[in-house]
């Protein structure tokens, strides 16, 4: 049985590092309290937020206080790692740190592992399907999207919620919970489900919402899938709140995105502020497919709502963080970093780049204090937590051993993944010639890596944003999801 920690990280309150000065203290005190004051500030739970990092002012700047608190901090840390529910195990790639007067990077790899207990049955699932139904839905699209969310209803346990959604400008609920447990009752409300009107995402994420929470379990998984074809207009920020409130109930979205006219960079940050993950389908063939393995890996959490939590080091900041697996997906460049679900035969994985300010006369640094937590399903709401400590030791002699094959794979990835982004970005700039270059640059490494089709839609592109200055709606997304799906291959040598 896993450790609840009773008491609160007053470092992390404030997003300060275990060292931190009193003025240090006093300056994140009243930047936090700028963002939180009850009387600047009506959003539910800022004044209980705001109460919280007022008591972790007061004990940690006060001396006795915060020398008395740190020592209470340590034991409960010891008994969480005692009792902890999940394992991590840690790569580097370098096993010191060089002890020079420049910045230098540091890449870990974090595996977090569940610590499975004797529960194995399938936990009860609370899932929304919202599905798009605007004009350029209608036809093949629709109807493989009817048979797929038909398939899953059939698949549900007593103890299980469903809902279905469809959305246009409006949204409308099509199969209710109690409606979902009536097969013949689901099957007649899809059929009449139609395609008409525009894109509205928020309109169906928010009807979406309000039927997760009102079947909402607390000790099952809860999630939304998302399917759309289309690019939404004026709702964008809409759509990034409702993601931060799921993300605050352990609700991750997932989105399947159907051809290549949909809004990736709006559902990519959904994702990653939920935990969630977007698949790219080029026809709607595999969608049904696609459905079926979101649904049969909620009935394989372990635990949810996982984030990595906690502290950095004065001297150290993330620059970025990448989830390899289950799913790859680009995450927060700050912490807390909402991780999803931890599923009992999957492990997550974690590629986090560190950048290391010069480092003083010292023999190690603590680089962060870390927390990995989460709820672990059926053993109550309650978090349970998992402290994680990175040190390493200092010397003025370079390492002479390479990174390790994980990290270095995984690396030599996300730099493909990179170069795609780069030249969208500069295509959109108007840089023409430095997008043509890099495109061409990213078909030879694909060559090297043996993915043909990928590096034979990179010359295409290179070719067609030299006469049209644009990459294609198509191109942008088969290059995107295709070198980062590609991370895929390496991790999986990486358990």
């Amino acid at each position: 049985m896993g450790f609840v920690s009773k008491l609160p990280d007053y470092y992390e309150s404030l997003n300060l590092p275990r060292d931190a000065s009193a003025e240090d203290i006093r300056r994140a005190f009243r930047e936090a309290a700028l963002k939180l004051h009850p009387d600047r500030n009506t959003e539910l739970g800022d004044t209980e937020r705001f109460l919280n990092i007022s008591e972790a002012y007061e004990t940690l700047i006060d001396e006795e206080l915060r020398k008395h608190y740190d020592a209470q901090l340590q034991m409960d840390e010891e008994a969480q790692i005692q009792r902890a529910s999940f394992s991590c195990h840690v790569e580097y790639s370098r096993k010191s740190l060089l002890q020079i007067g420049e910045p230098q990077v540091q890449y870990l790899i974090l595996n977090l592992y569940p610590i499975v207990h004797e529960r194995k049955e399938r936990p009860p699932i609370n899932l929304a399907i919202v599905i798009d139904r605007s004009t350029s839905m209608r036809g093949q699209r629709l109807d493989r999207v009817r048979s797929a969310a038909l398939a899953i209803l059939q698949n549900l346990a007593p103890e299980d919620a469903a809902s279905i959604i469809a959305f246009s400008d409006r949204a409308e609920l099509i199969v209710s919970p109690k409606q979902a447990q009536e097969l013949s009752t689901s099957r007649a409300r899809l059929s009449l489900l139609q395609a008409g009107g525009g894109t509205e995402i928020g309109q169906g994420l928010s009807m979406g919402m309000k039927q997760l929470q009102e079947s909402f379990l607390q000790d099952g998984v809860n999630h939304l899938v998302l399917l759309t074809d289309g690019r939404t207009y004026g709702d964008e920020d809409l759509c990034l709140e409702i993601s931060d409130r799921a993300a605050s109930r352990g609700i991750a979205i997932n989105t399947i995105g159907i051809g290549s006219d949909w809004s990736d960079r709006l559902v990519d940050e959904m994702a990653t502020r939920t935990g969630g993950s977007v698949a790219f389908l080029d026809t709607p063939r595999s969608i049904g497919d696609f459905l079926q393995d979101i649904f049969d890996k909620l009935g394989k959490v372990y635990a949810s709502r996982m984030r990595l939590g906690g502290s950095l080091a004065q001297q150290v900041d993330l620059r970025s963080a990448f989830r390899l697996l289950p799913e790859p997906m680009p995450l927060m460049d700050r912490l807390p970093i909402v991780l999803g679900n931890l599923d009992r035969d999957q492990h997550i994985q974690l590629l986090l780049e560190l950048v290391v300010h010069p480092i003083g006369n010292m023999n190690e640094l603590t680089l962060a204090h870390f927390s990995i937590s989460g709820n672990v399903v059926g053993l109550g709401s309650e978090q349970h937590a998992l402290p994680l400590h990175i040190t390493m030791p200092v010397s003025n002699r370079p390492d002479p051993d390479p990174p390790p094959e994980a990290i270095f794979s995984a690396l030599s990835f996300i730099t493909l993944y990179r170069m795609q982004e780069k030249a969208r970005h500069e295509a959109e700039l108007g840089q023409v010639g430095q997008a043509a270059k890099r495109l061409e640059n990213l078909a030879t490494h694909l060559l090297a890596a043996g993915q043909r089709e990928l590096a034979k839609s990179a010359l295409n592109e290179a070719a067609r944003v030299i006469h049209t200055r644009h990459i294609s709606a198509s191109g942008e997304k088969e290059l995107k999801y295709g070198t980062r799906n590609m991370l895929m291959l390496p991790a999986k040598r990486m358990k």
